[in-house]
């Protein structure tokens, strides 16, 4: 069995050559630490440096130098590194002298003895030596990802790990730049075909000036983690964020909140009419409430397809559990949402036929007929995408060796 050690590098000059000689000599011992490997192949990346970096890489014997003529990104180089790389295992730290290469030991024993496809080296412990600001980014990014993911991962952008070659198909699309490790530990995470696992390792302190902005890549990381988990958790965001919607508008119809008189539920059940300045409360209502439903549509639906990309039969297919059951019913339920706004509508529409005019106290029907008659349509519009999502499944299911 071989293992890759792959070493992204960008204007590392002061720390490269010291890096390359400790993972070469990491190397050698992970050969004789009894874990079934025959070799240990170094491979640095130059990610298109101004300085010394690559000159001085060369001039390590032992180490494949593959280089960029211009700055892909940090994720980039590491990308041409698993490329170019022969190992059923491979591993990635950073050439800035922070991390422990004879970590790589410990970390592939863990994977090996656990049976982890991605084994993380967590910074976050009393030991390390990672600056403050990056300890609270971390603190905040962790704790996003462990309530996405319902796991305990201290460290979801650690730059040193181990991982299969074979899980890489399922860890892509990764990006290019720094936040190419916490989209590779939300994949993982989340992924129900794999398995992440870590253990605390050695963290110093850099040698020269770090490239990693705070704010500007602390904002690229969040992005990516969030855009990484709605992929794979679609129905937790669009139900959380309809959920707060659908709060806001029950706000607006049962509470004062700064009304020149009561709110506007409590005051139609005692009037049984609306004052003119409701009629804003209402719509905003019906504008929320719709959203709420389409959000709540749009996150089981798309559920049902991320299921079927990660082959979750069990979980999210159109025949197993809730979830199947609630989509066939979409059909039915935007039927009904529009016969019951035109049943609404009767009064109002029948004192207009009648005598060309709605009366005032009438005048609430039309609003709630419409917020019907958009889910309504919603329902219809998603019980057509839910079966063109079954109809995925079962092509899927036949395409499957033994089914």
């Amino acid at each position: 069995m071989i293992f890759s050690i792959v070493i992204p590098a960008y204007n590392e000059e002061g720390a490269v050559q010291d890096t390359l000689r400790r993972c070469l000599k990491a190397g050698e011992g992970l050969v004789a630490a009894g874990l079934g490997l025959t070799e240990v192949e170094v491979l640095l990346v130059n990610d298109g440096s101004r300085d010394r970096t690559e000159a001085l890489a060369r001039e390590v014997a032992g180490v494949r130098v593959l280089a960029h003529e211009a700055n892909k990104g940090y994720g980039a180089a590491i990308k041409t590194g698993f490329k170019a790389s022969k190992g059923e295992w491979m591993g990635f730290l950073d050439a800035d002298g922070t991390c422990d290469p004879e970590f790589f030991k410990e970390l592939l024993a863990y994977a090996l003895r656990e049976d982890v496809d991605v084994a993380i080296g967590s910074r976050m412990h009393a030991g390390s030596r990672m600056p403050p600001v990056r300890v609270l980014g971390n603190w905040i990014f962790r704790t996003i990802v462990n309530v996405i993911g319902g796991t305990r991962v201290s460290d979801v952008a650690s730059g040193m790990r181990v991982l299969r070659r074979s899980s890489l198909e399922r860890l892509h699309p990764l990006p290019d730049g720094l936040n190419f490790t916490p989209a590779m530990s939300v994949r993982a995470i989340l992924d129900p075909e794999l398995a992440i696992g870590e253990l605390p390792m050695p963290y110093e302190e850099r040698v020269g000036e770090s490239k990693l902005d705070a704010v500007k890549d602390g904002l690229r990381f969040l992005r990516v983690i969030l855009e990484t988990a709605l992929t794979y958790k679609p129905f937790k965001f669009f139900a959380s964020t309809a959920a707060i919607l659908a709060a806001a508008s029950a706000g607006f119809l049962f509470l004062r909140l700064g009304g020149p008189s009561a709110a506007p539920v409590p005051f139609y059940l005692a009037h049984r009419y609306i004052e003119q300045w409701m009629f804003f409360r209402l719509i905003l209502t019906s504008v929320l409430l719709a959203t709420a439903v389409f959000l709540t549509a749009l996150g089981l639906v798309a559920q049902s397809m991320v299921g079927l990309i990660n082959r979750e039969e069990d979980r999210y297919g159109p025949d197993s559990g809730a979830l199947g059951k609630v989509l066939d019913r979409f059909g039915l339920l935007g039927c009904l949402s529009l016969a019951f706004a035109v049943l609404v509508n009767y009064r109002p529409l029948a004192s207009y036929m009648a005598f060309g005019q709605i009366p005032p106290e009438f005048w609430v029907f039309p609003v709630v007929g419409a917020i019907f008659v958009l889910v309504g349509f919603e329902f219809l519009a998603f019980s057509a995408m839910a079966r063109i999502a079954r109809l995925l499944w079962e092509r899927e299911k036949y395409r499957r060796p033994g089914d």
